[in-house]
């Protein structure tokens, strides 16, 4: 593989994108196959058509709202020769066009035709020293610095993520949220300032792509979005999901979160994320739905793998009732006894007492095909292998089948 460009190793923390055509994972018909995907080296010979990566500047204008200068850049003219004149770091400049992108060695570069806030008078500046602004929030900013990489035969555009306070800058490469410790190429695609969590401190919501094999850029991407809050001068991640991947092959998820609080307190202290998943096997497409619940530990928020669903639930009461809705007045949908099982699918979001017992209520389905919902006071929980298993697998359905014990 050809060695990366020397100015990945000179920034702090880099970033990358999907094309703007926006083909995404959801639509299952992504190149190359899963089976490129994975290759260990660039000598397997494999025929395919590359998928253009990286985000597109003229895709991004609209949303730019103006641009930083994150190191003194030298004002250029039309033809990008120096005419004397310095900006100094954290001056803004209203950005009106971007070049193509040129060879410089082993990197590329790109101008952007821009005029310092207050003046008419036409500049260029060289990419690498411009933030494009997306987001501002008070003192609080965001946006990215664009880049372009060519290795292993294809080329891609990402970007390094840029998070301003006040007059500190920092630069954050998104794929080591993704990948520890490894530059992938990845790419902001949206920053947003907002207190997601409702705790009275901003977070930089960052929706993002990442290419998942270094070998092959035409790889389909991972789509993730994380969030991140300032903490002593730098920003630390307090939540991450991966919200969509696909192949051409039929094997894609997508994945949606929503956040509250089971306290009724105000503070969104749970995140739950919610993937549909498809598979394409031999007999035939298998589908299901995985519930995760993140869980805020003082700093972030982590996953609790006991809460995940899925699971086989087990009445341990000597009677018990699905109800037609989480309440204890709620008419019932079938009687239960103490052995039988159930396929428990989703959880509510706030524990309530019932009979003494404070517990969450449980979205299930037995095995006559009765929905409705039953407490954790009337039933155990185990795990189930959800890659084996979903609710027509429960009911038997279709040519899979459930397994004999938890």
């Amino acid at each position: 593989m050809r060695r990366l460009p020397a100015f990945l190793c000179a920034v702090l923390i880099l970033s990358c994108s999907h094309s703007s055509n926006q083909r995404l994972m959801a639509t299952v018909d992504l190149v190359p196959s899963a089976t490129r995907v994975f290759m260990q080296s660039d000598s397997e010979p494999v025929v395919t058509s590359w998928l253009t990566l990286g985000m597109s500047y003229p895709a991004a204008r609209a949303s730019v709202l103006y641009g930083l200068i994150v190191s003194e850049a030298q004002a250029l003219d039309a033809e990008h020769h120096p005419t004397g004149e310095a900006l100094r770091r954290g001056a803004h400049v209203t950005i009106a066009d971007a070049s193509a992108w040129e060879p410089a060695g082993r990197e590329y570069k790109r101008w952007y035709k821009a005029s310092a806030q207050g003046s008419n008078r036409e500049l260029w500046l060289e990419s690498s020293k411009v933030a494009l602004i997306t987001t501002a929030q008070g003192a609080l900013s965001g946006g990215f610095i664009e880049r372009k990489i060519a290795i292993a035969g294809g080329e891609s555009e990402y970007n390094i993520l840029v998070l301003c306070h006040g007059t500190a800058v920092s630069l954050i490469d998104t794929s080591v949220l993704v990948f520890k410790d490894a530059f992938h190429p990845s790419g902001v695609t949206r920053v947003s300032l907002e207190d997601i969590n409702s705790d009275g401190v901003p977070e930089a919501v960052v929706q993002a792509q990442t290419i998942v094999s270094l070998q092959y850029l035409g790889a389909s991407p991972l789509a993730w979005e994380a969030w991140l809050r300032e903490k002593d001068g730098s920003w630390e991640v307090i939540f991450r999901y991966n919200s969509g991947y696909g192949t051409d092959q039929g094997n894609s998820y997508s994945a949606t979160r929503r956040a509250f609080s089971s306290s009724g307190a105000g503070f969104f202290d749970t995140v739950k994320v919610t993937t549909d998943l498809m598979e394409t096997t031999a007999q035939g497409i298998f589908r299901n739905t995985i519930e995760t619940f993140l869980l805020w530990n003082g700093s972030q928020y982590k996953e609790d793998p006991g809460k995940g669903l899925p699971q086989l639930g087990t009445i341990t009461a000597e009677q018990a009732q699905l109800a037609a809705l989480p309440t204890t007045d709620s008419p019932p949908v079938e009687k239960l006894a103490r052995g039988d099982t159930l396929y428990v699918i989703d959880r509510g979001n706030v524990p309530q007492d019932v009979g003494g017992e404070q517990g969450f209520w449980f979205h299930a389905v037995s095995h006559s095909g009765k929905e409705g919902w039953i407490h954790s006071s009337s039933m155990s929980l185990s795990k189930l292998d959800h890659l084996k298993v979903n609710r027509e697998a429960f009911l038997g359905k279709p040519a899979f089948s459930a397994p004999s014990s938890p």
